[in-house]
């Protein structure tokens, strides 16, 4: 889509569950994720300790009443990514560590989002492009990776107790 990834500020609401600033997402994005969602202009509440999702002055959509799990507020996996493209971060984690930690997800989705393919202002409940939050995960996910791997001794199995220190 040809707005997709703009990052003009689509303005603030306040939530009326937890009182947070909320991003106006419009309703084609709500009723991606709950078609009997009201027109009119709502917004996306992302704190994550908030059950509301949408909202639409006091009206509300919780995270129970949405047909995918929302990013932000995931409390089990798969934790979803990228919408457009139905990527989860265990999905993004496999593919770094099948790929010596280059992530082939990263590309494509960067590649199709330049190619105009994405629809993240429908798709991804915040309405925002989805590609800034999967490289923060490609690169979070990077660190753990070398983290794990720099903890593992070149034999490739972790290091034994000599009997005499049993």
């Amino acid at each position: 889509m040809d707005d997709c990834c703009d990052t003009t500020d689509a303005g603030e609401a306040t939530c009326p569950c937890c009182g947070g600033a909320g991003r106006a997402v419009g309703v084609a994005p709500v009723r991606a994720h709950n078609a009997t969602a009201a027109d009119g202009a709502w917004s996306f509440c992302s704190n994550p300790t908030c059950r509301v999702v949408f909202f639409l002055d006091e009206a509300t959509i919780d995270d129970d009443d949405v047909v995918a799990q929302v990013g932000t507020k995931a409390t089990t996996k798969p934790l979803p990514i990228c919408f457009c493209f139905a990527h989860t971060a265990a999905e993004i984690r496999d593919d770094l560590a099948a790929n010596h930690g280059t992530s082939t997800i990263q590309r494509a989705v960067k590649n199709a989002v330049a190619a105009g393919l994405c629809a993240c202002e429908v798709l991804n409940p915040s309405g925002a492009c989805c590609l800034p939050h999967i490289h923060r995960v490609v690169r979070s996910t990077s660190e753990t990776l070398a983290t794990v791997s720099a903890s593992i001794p070149a034999t490739g199995k972790p290091s034994q107790p000599h009997a005499s220190e049993q």
